[in-house]
């Protein structure tokens, strides 16, 4: 057997192949006997039928395939081997570039048989500079007054809800209306789209901002008109931007009674004896999470900087993977918050592939980070805390309680995501980085809005067992 090594585009190593003719014919006279022996032929014993009619029986066409691709993956294993610089940096299998059909049909057993086949291999890295950089990065300063906001939205859910008769509609009020939403062209009540007895918080987050507006103020019995255009979020879909009128008919007003921010209340939606603590403990998570954004961006603009002087040739095989676990991640997010039966007639095909398309450039972006952070962590040769991983792998362990799980696997993954934590810390320990105001440099178009757990916009959970729930 010849073997002939190319080096091609995407980080493939090309398989030019030549195979002597004895090693198709003893496959071949191999794969005849076993037929012999075994097939069934109409009129003889098993074993006993004439080889011409097993051969009749089978067809040349299926024989010469079967022959064809044992040797076929019998060569090329031979082969890899045969290289072991292509063998240790190998990822996935072989793909034939020769055209299968046509070697089936041009293919003789006992004459030499030629092909190419290809492999994807561990890309080469090349960085031109890889610290030293100068970069911007925006600084999020915390605000305090999500505190307020954050104790406040906890008072309106343990208020009490009381009959209101002697003032108008207040903000964070519940009321009772007659909702008509009327096409201003004819003044038609549109079917569907109104409601008698409708329950609303008077809250711009919860309802249409320019009705909650309107009624602000108003008493028991009065009618409101707002003019409006049909909101795309809201049913029926077939009215959607059409010129509306919404009348609104107040008939009860409730307010809501907020308990006094003390000790007790504290208590009621914490694990904090006091509302100092409470206010310390919200304080705290708005300040690290400033920080923590703060951090992302300075990690943003390094990666950045290091991922312009980075020169690579991505393979199609970790690029696949990379989509595998992206397309992944966004399925397991939306498939937590929707009927499972609706998740099921959801994820097509179809959907799946228009997934892993527009993924695609966030896949190329992550891939070329990721190499570039372990081209830093090999040059510099940076290592991982062999404690920390191991209370992390046990942290793991115990939170997913999965007995399926490979505790060996989960430490390389685990491993892996803090070798790449490491060489983000040294990138940025080596680089100088101003911090300027929030919102003064101009963001760059986003490739892609990934759904992702990242992208849920819940603040902070009070209510728990403990200060880390």
């Amino acid at each position: 057997m010849k073997v002939t090594l190319e080096k091609l585009p995407a980080s493939q190593i090309g398989f030019d192949i030549q195979v002597e003719g004895a090693k198709s014919q003893a496959i071949y006279d191999r794969i005849v006997k076993d037929l012999t022996r075994t097939m069934q032929v109409p009129g003889f014993r098993k074993g006993k039928a004439p080889t011409q009619l097993v051969l009749r029986q089978v067809g040349s066409q299926r024989l010469k395939a079967n022959v064809l691709e044992e040797l076929l993956e019998k060569t090329l294993n031979e082969a890899l081997a045969e290289n072991k610089e292509v063998k240790d940096k190998a990822l996935g299998g072989f793909q034939l570039i020769t055209d299968i059909e046509t070697l089936v049909q041009t293919f003789t057993p006992g004459q030499e048989v030629t092909f190419k086949a290809a492999i994807d291999v561990e890309p080469e890295v090349a960085l031109a500079k890889y610290q030293g950089f100068t970069v911007k990065a925006e600084e999020i300063k915390p605000d305090l007054t999500e505190v307020d906001r954050t104790l406040n939205d906890f008072q309106v859910r343990k208020a009490t809800i009381v009959p209101i008769e002697d003032r108008g509609i207040e903000l964070n009020d519940v009321v009772t209306v007659d909702l008509k939403v009327l096409d201003r062209s004819t003044g038609e009540e549109l079917p569907d789209a109104g409601e008698e007895d409708f329950q609303l918080d008077v809250d711009e987050k919860a309802f249409i901002p320019e009705v909650v507006k309107a009624i602000i103020g108003a008493a028991i019995d009065d009618v409101i008109e707002v003019e409006s255009i049909f909101p795309e979020e809201y049913y029926p879909e077939e009215y959607v931007g059409k010129e509306i009128k919404y009348v609104v008919t107040i008939k009860s007003i409730k307010g809501r009674e907020l308990p006094a921010l003390d000790d007790e209340f504290a208590q009621s939606i914490s694990d904090k004896q006091t509302i100092t603590e409470l206010r310390e403990l919200l304080e705290k998570r708005v300040i690290d999470e400033a920080e923590s954004k703060t951090l992302a961006n300075k990690e943003r603009a390094v990666l950045d900087a290091l991922t312009a002087e980075l020169d690579v040739d991505l393979p199609a095989t970790l690029l696949q993977q990379e989509l595998d676990f992206l397309v992944r991640q966004q399925a397991n997010y939306l498939q937590e918050r929707i009927d499972p039966a609706m998740a099921k007639q959801l994820f097509t095909k179809e959907l799946v592939e228009e997934m892993r398309r527009l993924n695609q450039p966030e896949a190329v972006n992550r891939l070329r980070r990721k190499v570039a952070l372990d081209k830093i962590a090999e040059e510099e040769k940076l290592s991982v805390d062999e404690a920390e991983l191991k209370e992390r792998v046990a942290n793991t362990l115990e939170m997913l309680k999965d007995p399926n799980i490979d505790p060996a696997r989960l430490a390389g993954l685990i491993r892996e995501e803090m070798r790449t934590e490491v060489a983000v810390a040294w990138l940025i320990e080596h680089s100088e980085i101003e911090l300027v105001e929030q919102g003064s440099l101009q963001p760059e178009p986003e490739a892609l809005e990934s759904i992702s757990p990242e992208g849920d916009t819940d603040v902070v959970t009070v209510e728990a067992t403990s200060e880390e729930a």
